[in-house]
């Protein structure tokens, strides 16, 4: 233990924490928001003299190493090696856990396999239809050097020979890295052939997986492929760009939210640094909670399809959780663009002309104006039907502006492009704001009176309701808990995190006993589920209530939000094929299928109340 506080006295935790979040001077301390929950007041406070941190909003508190557990994610040991090589310090003394072991085994093949497949585009004569792809795409040797792309080559086993013969790892280790895959016929081949690699890193700059864009012209092949999800790699958390511009992101205090690594890297190159992308759409909870220690605004750049404005919709209540602004690049109604630049992405826009990209990412839109420009395009404004649309689409929306000013200034903007008059708008957007928000929302019974008090410590990316299931699951003794877990299957959780933690819970269980479960989980999901074991509030109804019943009345309302989560997918492409002139044969039958569905999941609903 002497090594231990040697190495925390080596480092002064108002740097170390100073390096990853903005702190201010305040008297004897220093302060900031508290970047484990979302707030616009600071009450994150760090204390030079007693080396310690404490959040009066939340409650958390601890040493350095505690913040760097909580803040990076973690292993004590991972907490404890940063800290040693940070003062140049040898560790001796600590003994190291098997899962520390593995995990390091796990990351020195992920970056050898990084380095193996950048050797090949750099140098070897296989990158040539690599460099070749990339020189078509403008990307320039630096950023090929600064984000460490690489190429897989066309051979079944190129990857697997170097990390199993040459570099003497297991076949088992390198399969869990997800860079292999076990045939039918037990045979092992890289997962990844003929296409240009993109290292996946985590917040902490460790490569934990890789994205593979084809270089084959056939057509059969998909046009990118990713890592699966392994111990290290989770789709959900990533956000690809961060650990390599985590310092331009905090100095601007803003991040531009991109869909794919080429719209990043091109950015880049044209200037834009404070820049990250994500796989797809979808921004998630997590990603937003990363986003939040280092920057007050996010703006996003996302396609403006269904998909696009989808997740634009989606990330508004996330991000106002924590207490952030959100805007969106308009790359339709910007009046910096013409008409034949309005189908441009980002890629195209910051390769072809990165001036013009640069003034668009500092003219980013509020998201509501931007959600109103939409619905105003979908819909026919100047008919009676189209203008209910219109309402019925915006009134949930604007019912989570909090500022009384902003909301007037949209509703007028609205009123004003629907011609009708303020007062019977905003008499429609209060009924239909009400309504849409009491429909597609969980019901306050739906979690249990004492879930609903104020937890001490909120279980990270867990809903309430999630967490409270997950706690009662682990009353049960061995002979009940496989059955309660196999009740949990049908459910289709609203939080990726409850449902990545049941499935490998439901994977480990047929090994290991309920109590030996906690030990073989990933790290983060073992930190999620021990915060939903220790809330105080759940803990304290243990004596008060009759087990059997309180898990079958949770897990009929956990199918209840679960049937409510899919109405409203259903309404919502019921909503989108409403909003289509003429309709084909195929548009109509999708539309009845939409209705019919609509029916049976209204009555799997009153089977569930």
């Amino acid at each position: 233990m002497s090594q231990i506080r040697t190495v925390k006295e080596a480092n002064n935790i108002v740097e170390v924490i100073g390096e990853r979040i903005k702190l201010d001077a305040a008297g004897i301390n220093y302060k900031a928001c508290c970047p484990f929950h979302g707030e616009k007041t600071p009450s994150f406070f760090v204390n030079p003299s007693l080396q310690r941190y404490r959040c009066f909003g939340c409650g958390v508190s601890g040493d350095v190493l505690d913040f760097l557990q909580n803040f990076d994610g973690s292993t004590f040991y991972e907490a404890l090696k940063t800290l040693a090589d940070r003062a140049g310090i040898t560790l001796q003394e600590f003994q190291r856990t098997r899962e520390d072991e593995e995990r390091e085994i796990l990351l020195e093949i992920l970056s050898l396999a990084k380095e193996y497949y950048h050797f090949l585009l750099t140098k070897h004569e296989v990158g040539q239809v690599g460099r070749a792809y990339l020189q078509s795409r403008g990307t320039t040797s630096e950023s090929i050097k600064i984000f460490q792309l690489g190429v897989a080559s066309s051979a079944w086993d190129s990857l697997l020979k170097y990390l199993h013969h040459k570099k003497n790892y297991s076949l088992e280790q390198i399969e869990k890295t997800g860079l292999i895959i076990k045939g039918k016929g037990g045979r092992y081949y890289d997962r990844f052939r003929e296409r240009l690699m993109f290292p996946l890193k985590n917040h902490r700059g460790q490569v934990v997986g890789f994205s593979g864009r084809s270089l084959s012209q056939d057509v059969k092949e998909a046009k990118y492929i990713n890592s699966p999800e392994t111990a290290l790699y989770h789709k959900s958390q990533l956000l690809y760009g961060y650990s390599e511009l985590f310092r331009e992101i905090k100095k601007k205090e803003q991040v531009i939210v991109v869909e794919g690594e080429f719209d990043m890297i091109s950015s880049t190159q044209a200037h834009v640094n404070h820049v990250v992308a994500i796989k797809g759409s979808a921004l998630t909870q997590e990603q937003i909670t990363l986003l939040s220690r280092v920057a007050k605004t996010i703006i996003l750049s996302l396609d403006a399809d269904e998909a696009g404005v989808k997740a634009m919709e989606r990330a508004i209540p996330m991000v106002k959780a924590k207490g952030l602004d959100l805007k969106v690049i308009d790359l339709k109604h910007s009046p910096l663009l013409t008409a034949t630049h309005r189908a441009k992405d980002p890629d195209e826009l910051a390769r072809e002309q990165p001036k013009l990209w640069r003034e668009l990412t500092e003219s980013a839109v509020s998201v509501y104006e931007f959600l109103q420009n939409h619905a105003l395009d979908v819909y026919d404004s100047s008919k009676p039907d189209g203008q209910r649309q219109i309402i019925n689409y915006l009134a949930p929306i604007f019912e989570t502006i909090d500022h009384s000013v902003e909301k007037e200034f949209y509703i007028q903007r609205l009123a004003k492009a629907l011609n009708v008059r303020e007062s019977l708008l905003k008499a429609d957007l209060t009924k239909f704001g009400t309504i849409n928000k009491s429909t597609n929302s969980t019901p306050q019974s739906a979690v249990p009176a004492t879930a609903n008090a104020e937890p001490n410590t909120p279980p990270a990316s867990l809903t309430q309701s999630e967490a409270y299931l997950f706690f009662l699951l682990f009353r049960f003794t061995k002979d009940q808990f496989a059955k309660a877990l196999s009740d949990m299957q049908a459910i289709q959780f609203s939080s990726s995190v409850a449902n990545r933690l049941r499935e490998q819970l439901q994977q480990l269980q047929t090994h290991h006993s309920s109590e030996q479960l906690l030990n073989h989980l990933a790290e983060d999901l073992k930190q999620v589920l021990m915060e939903a074991l220790a809330q105080p509030a759940f803990e304290a109804m243990v004596g008060a209530i009759d087990l059997d019943k309180e898990w079958s009345e949770t897990l009929r309302r956990a199918r209840r939000e679960a049937v409510l989560a899919e109405i409203k997918a259903i309404n919502e492409e019921i909503n989108a094929l409403d909003s289509v002139q003429v309709r084909q044969p195929e548009q109509e039958a999708r539309l009845n299928e939409l209705l019919a569905a609509i029916v049976q999941k209204q009555n799997a609903l009153k089977k569930a109340a």
